[in-house]
């Protein structure tokens, strides 16, 4: 469970800050350095098809000139915020001095928009984990890198979509990576694909990632349309999944977790949702009222989401456009609106405020249009909601009251558990002694309670 302090900005949509000439937009990046390029060939990967506009016989590659010419730009923008997401393709294919040498100019940038409280440098990457050595493992460890492993389950399931180019099963290799990284004390994750093969063992995926001790897991679902479809509507993928799999998909992993103690593992989109019901804002931008971020592909040109890598979102090229001028300029602001643009039965659902209408990309797949429509795994959230909000919410109040906050334990609709920031039991213990609060007056919490009985009690 994610402890409330450790809670980041979020990274899933940029927040301003008024400034003047200096003003702050601050936002993640995530950078594409080898853009489609991989090692693998798996099924499933959206991201190939990127190789039509970034061809690969063109060798894509970050070059230094490149990266620093974005950081000149980007840092004095979003500090002290300075989050750097490293995606593919296969990034580690550029080679560990490429990363020593990047790592090395964020913190020159960073030292010089303060050299006196030089802010702090995030760097996560996501990787197949095939290429990862103990030379990898320790810059990772010293530079403070988190790591995100795509791993889908035992061999059975994992070799099923994830290949390589010459169509090898690849599970071996990528268990070997993370055993290096281990060896190293690497902190990292599991990313596991929800696809055709496993949405149908939830219990016995859950149970085989538990064995192997990972405590940081993350599930994506799959769906594509079809080749030649212009939506869900008209066919999807062999590998993709349906609504009606993935709700049952969630349910069922929802009871194994509980089952295993969510203290034990940490399960991203679960715990992002009792973030949401003590009122704090989610870190997955699928699940905030706004969405945007920066990508940054191999030759600079930037866009603001790497499910739209495409000519019409296309934001510029920081060779030729300041970074400024393209968060600030139409494009940007309308695709950040975009997300707000609900279908009418979104604004009745009871469940809006833990997924304001879910990703636009899946708005899209579903019906073709990503405005005032429903997202293809609409129905799987509102069974899983609809089915385990009573457990959820008793979660919520478990583990925060644990973790120190204020939850009201009583039963509250989700709309009114995210409408407002719960405080700590300090803040409210405040709250109280500048207003003079007797012990058998109502605690300023407003559970309607007493305070001796409430907030008092636990302080």
């Amino acid at each position: 469970m994610v402890n409330p302090t450790e809670v980041r900005q979020p990274t899933g949509r940029p927040q301003a800050a008024t400034g003047g000439a200096s003003r702050q937009f601050h936002t993640s990046v995530l950078i594409k350095p080898t853009s489609s390029r991989c090692n693998l060939d798996c099924s499933y990967c959206f991201y190939l098809a990127k190789a039509a506009m970034y061809p690969w016989g063109d060798h894509p590659t970050l070059s230094l000139d490149t990266f620093d010419k974005f950081l000149s730009q980007y840092v004095p923008m979003s500090a002290p915020y300075l989050t750097f997401m490293w995606q593919g393709g296969e990034p580690t294919m550029m080679g560990l001095p490429f990363f020593q040498d990047a790592y090395r100019l964020q913190k020159e940038h960073a030292r010089r928009v303060n050299p006196v409280l030089t802010p702090p440098v995030t760097n996560s990457i996501q990787t197949n984990g095939t290429l990862l050595n103990d030379d990898w493992a320790k810059f990772f460890k010293e530079s403070d890198f988190l790591v995100g492993i795509s791993l889908d389950g035992p061999p059975d399931m994992h070799d099923q979509f994830r290949r390589d180019r010459t169509a090898r099963p690849t599970f071996d290799r990528v268990m070997n990576g993370i055993e290096v990284l281990r060896k190293h004390d690497v902190p990292f994750n599991i990313l596991c694909v929800v696809n055709r093969v496993n949405v149908e063992q939830p219990r016995e995926l859950f149970a085989w990632l538990v064995a192997q001790e990972f405590t940081d897991i993350q599930f994506i679902p799959c769906v594509e349309p079809a080749e030649g479809a212009h939506s869900a509507e008209e066919g999807i993928t062999d590998e993709s999944i349906t609504p009606e799999q993935f709700g049952e998909f969630l349910c069922q992993v929802f009871d194994a977790w509980v089952e295993t103690g969510i203290a034990n593992v940490r399960l991203r989109w679960y715990d992002n949702i009792i973030q949401r019901l003590w009122g704090f804002p989610s870190e997955m931008c699928t699940m905030s009222p706004a969405c945007g971020y920066l990508v940054l592909e191999h030759n600079g040109d930037c866009y603001p989401c790497d499910f739209f890598v495409q000519d019409d979102q296309l934001l510029g090229n920081i060779h030729n456009t300041p970074l400024r001028e393209m968060v600030g300029g139409r494009s940007f602001i309308e695709f950040g609106q975009t997300k707000a643009k609900l279908h009418d039965e979104c604004a009745r659902c009871p469940w809006l405020s833990l997924c304001y209408g879910e990703c636009p990309r899946y708005r899209i797949t579903a019906s073709g249009s990503a405005e005032h429509t429903l997202p293809y795994f609409c129905e799987s959230y509102k069974r899983m909601f609809s089915e385990k909000y009573p457990e959820l919410e008793r979660l919520s109040i478990e583990s925060g009251r644990t973790l120190g906050l204020a939850v009201q334990q009583r039963a509250i609709p989700a709309d009114e558990r995210t409408a407002k920031r719960t405080p700590s039991f300090e803040q409210v213990l405040e709250v109280a002694k500048r207003s003079r609060t007797g012990r058998n007056d109502a605690c300023p919490c407003g559970s309607g309670r007493k305070f001796k009985r409430c907030c008092q009690r636990q302080v």
